[in-house]
């Protein structure tokens, strides 16, 4: 699963020309929006994508306290102790997620977030690529005009831009 994931993220970088450090950014905080949605709005989440070792990590911190008023940010010493031997009272334990733990609406919020800081990388290339050409003749590629409005959608280098008949 983690090599495939990695795979895909390299895909994506290469296909749209965004950096990786940007995708592994979007993608950390679309996954900390979706499990504080999932999971109550708990406060801190730590989410860890390393491209190197590829590898990653999910996980909430609770802290640990004898007496729980806080059911989604504390927990008490005895559960805390299944996931950590040394936990102690008045330090956080850290509880690894697994994926699957995640719901369906934590997914399609992660989903949408991705697809979001997409686009706006894609609209970011598009600016700079296209600020510097202002008041210069370029050649583009007509690919469809739209016979309501006789707006022409043209292919310019690699990226789709709209055309407007006036």
């Amino acid at each position: 699963m983690n090599n495939e994931f990695f795979d895909a993220l390299e895909l994506i970088a290469r296909e749209k020309g965004i950096s990786i450090d940007y995708l592994i950014e979007k993608i950390t905080n679309a996954i900390t929006i979706a499990v504080k949605k999932d999971f109550g709005g708990v406060e801190a989440v730590n989410v860890v994508l390393d491209p190197l070792t590829r590898q990653y990590k999910v996980s909430i911190i609770k802290d640990v306290v004898r007496e729980v008023e806080d059911p989604v940010n504390q927990i008490t010493l005895e559960e805390a102790q299944r996931y950590s031997k040394r936990a102690m009272i008045g330090e956080p334990v850290e509880i690894k997620l697994e994926t699957k733990q995640f719901g369906r609406i934590a997914a399609q919020t992660a989903k949408h977030v991705i697809r979001q800081g997409i686009r706006e990388a894609e609209r970011e290339q598009m600016m700079n690529q296209m600020g510097g050409k202002v008041g210069e003749v370029v050649t583009a590629t007509v690919n469809k005009i739209d016979p309501a409005n006789g707006n022409a959608f043209v292919q310019m280098d690699k990226n789709e831009v709209l055309l407007f008949k006036n």
